[in-house]
């Protein structure tokens, strides 16, 4: 009986421990969702600016004939994946991986497969395992995200896809709606998929003056609004990490109270069966003596 209750002390303690470090990572983890949110607010004006400009350069210009916005019928397509560099996040970065895995397929041929591009160790460990033809790998570029590693992707990419065995570009990432949800989506980012003409009503009746000539300013700016873009696109599958990492943080440390208050109560179990024998044992042997 005593060994069972040492046993479950060890034990009440160990979980309390655990329940400090999955506290610790949840407020790790907040800290850098927060970060994460504060660089989104920070991008997006910029990028709705510099989209905005583009789009009114663009009416002014044949942009058919920008590589970057040239359509191909023929070619392969590439597939880049985003996924998260650590686990503990619940079901984020299996989610993401299936959703790649599939639209994978769904790009496959009877001739040819995508090129596949993987940002994200988990993402890379799970294809690796599968054998699946990896044409590049940015190692480690999650766990420490800054633009200069989004700018090495972005020319990557743009470099790619000028080649003319490359039909078009595709990424799938982690849409960050809201700390509580995020949901795994699939974008085009060659040939880029602006709307030239949805300027409205008001903005088609003002002309402008462009200096220099605008076929300057708009090879100027798409570079910067890619590299923008994907910079985008990786903090939102950031930040989409770092909240899946919070709430499973959470509920792991919910269910390590919850374990605790089911081993103290088998401990006090074990504690009051304990004096009860000892009672009994203590009646018995004063009936005994009576007798």
């Amino acid at each position: 009986m005593s060994g069972n209750l040492i046993d479950l002390r060890r034990r009440i303690q160990s979980v309390k421990n655990t329940q400090k470090i999955t506290q610790a990572m949840k407020t790790v983890s907040a800290v850098k969702l927060r970060k994460s949110t504060n660089e989104l607010n920070k991008n997006k004006p910029f990028m709705d600016s510099v989209e905005s400009l583009l789009k009114r350069v663009g009416q002014e210009l044949p942009v058919e004939t920008f590589p970057l916005l040239r359509k191909r019928k023929e070619g392969k397509p590439a597939l880049v994946v985003v996924s998260a560099d650590k686990g503990l996040c619940g079901a984020f970065n299996s989610h993401i991986i299936r959703r790649a895995e599939e639209h994978y397929e769904n790009l496959c041929t009877d001739n040819d497969k995508p090129v596949l591009i993987i940002a994200g160790n988990k993402a890379f460990g799970y294809f690796q395992k599968k054998d699946y033809p990896i044409g590049k790998n940015f190692m480690s570029l999650m766990s420490k995200l800054t633009f200069k590693g989004a700018l090495e992707l972005s020319t990557f990419l743009q470099e790619l896809y000028q080649k003319d065995e490359i039909m078009k570009v595709e990424i799938v990432y982690t849409e960050f709606l809201s700390a509580s949800k995020q949901e795994p989506a699939v974008k085009q980012l060659f040939p880029i998929p602006i709307e030239w003409e949805d300027q409205g009503g008001e903005e088609k009746e003002v002309e402008y003056i462009f200096e220099p000539d605008p076929a300057k300013i708009f090879q100027s700016l798409l570079p910067k609004y890619l590299d923008s873009l994907i910079y985008r696109l990786l903090r939102e599958s950031e930040a989409s990490a770092h909240a899946a990492r919070m709430i499973a943080m959470e509920m792991a440390t919910r269910n390590t109270k919850d374990m605790i208050r089911t081993l103290i109560l088998n401990m006090n179990k074990l504690r009051q069966a304990a004096i009860t024998n000892e009672l009994l044992e203590i009646i018995t042997a004063t009936e005994a003596m009576k007798k």
